[in-house]
């Protein structure tokens, strides 16, 4: 057997031991995760604290949820937060700063061995960083010890409702203190007009950069989605378009349309590609199991815990529509 021949198999060898390696390395990491999350719905229902669990026990004093509870939170938070559905939402390690453009550069056409001169783009920082969030969700005993009950499922419904409106009012009109920037601080007026007119709209829509339009979507509060539904065309057809599928969002002059009782009366309307709304989680997910302190009213405390920040990096992206007197 020639000299390059051993290299070859030798390789094969190799490649073999670091696949089996990594298979038995996988499935390792698979049982641990069984564990915890067993140890975990355990620990939610009799507050046992075992060794497994222990190694999931963040700050606050709670205990980081298994992978399968944290989709499911994510789910039902987005399900609850109309934000949530259209921002670009990452995991952070650590604060994180964002170079973001007020406005972007204009091109010229420059004469052959003329000078080219370059219109100065603006910059601003945008920084995210992590703001706790919380809310203690009550059970009773009865419930709990009930063998029929889902615990874990109860909790993660609960905070999908609570949690989402919480972080949904932040990401509209946050000030950023102790809490996330919601887009409407940064957002720029479109418009301003006395009143909601099917006219205003269209203003609204193409006071918006082209570049943002092609993706961009209407945000708006239950008062003006009322009002919108009420202006017909000259044929009677009606300007809001239903759709017949659930869970697909109407159409306004052919883009989507989502409504928040987040959004603030005098500007009521904002379109734009939300996209450059940035939601930054830092970390997992945690509760705390809190027995005595609800014990004499025979209940049982989970505090939830969880930090996330949030801002608009590109004003422009996002115009607003202003009532005025």
């Amino acid at each position: 057997m020639n000299t390059e021949t051993n290299i070859s198999l030798k390789e094969k060898m190799n490649a073999f031991e670091k696949e089996i390696r990594g298979e038995a390395l996988q499935r390792e990491m698979m049982r641990k995760a069984k564990r915890y999350a067993e140890d975990y719905s355990e620990y939610l229902k009799t507050a046992e604290v075992t060794d497994v669990l222990k190694v999931g026990k963040d700050t606050d004093g709670g205990y980081l949820v298994p992978d399968e509870m944290e989709e499911g939170i994510v789910e039902a938070l987005t399900e609850n937060n109309v934000i949530r559905k259209l921002a670009n939402v990452f995991t952070t390690t650590e604060r994180l700063k964002i170079p973001g453009i007020a406005q972007g550069p204009n091109g010229v056409w420059v004469e052959e061995g003329g000078e080219i001169s370059f219109s100065d783009m603006e910059f601003f920082q945008a920084t995210i960083d992590a703001h706790k969030n919380a809310c203690i969700i009550r059970v009773t005993e009865e419930l709990i010890e009930d063998a029929g009950f889902d615990i874990e499922n109860y909790l993660i419904k609960s905070v999908g409702t609570t949690v989402g409106e919480l972080e949904e009012n932040a990401f509209v009109m946050g000030n950023g203190e102790h809490k996330p920037r919601g887009f409407m601080m940064d957002a720029e007026v479109g418009i301003e007009v006395p009143e909601l007119t099917s006219d205003s709209l269209v203003d609204l829509q193409y006071s918006l950069n082209k570049n943002y339009r092609n993706k961009a979507v209407w945000i708006m509060s239950d008062s003006a989605e009322e009002e919108l539904r009420k202006i017909k065309y000259l044929n009677g057809r009606p300007m809001w378009e239903n759709t017949l599928t659930e869970g697909t969002p109407d159409l306004l002059l052919g883009h989507k349309v989502y409504v928040t009782k987040a959004m603030p009366d005098d500007s009521p309307i904002a379109f734009g590609d939300f996209s450059y709304y940035w939601i930054g989680e830092r970390g997992k997910r945690s509760f705390k199991r809190m027995g005595e302190l609800y014990s004499e009213h025979g209940l049982v405390g989970y505090r939830f815990t969880h930090r996330v920040d949030g801002k608009l990096i590109i004003p422009e992206a996002v115009k607003t529509l202003k009532i005025v007197a």
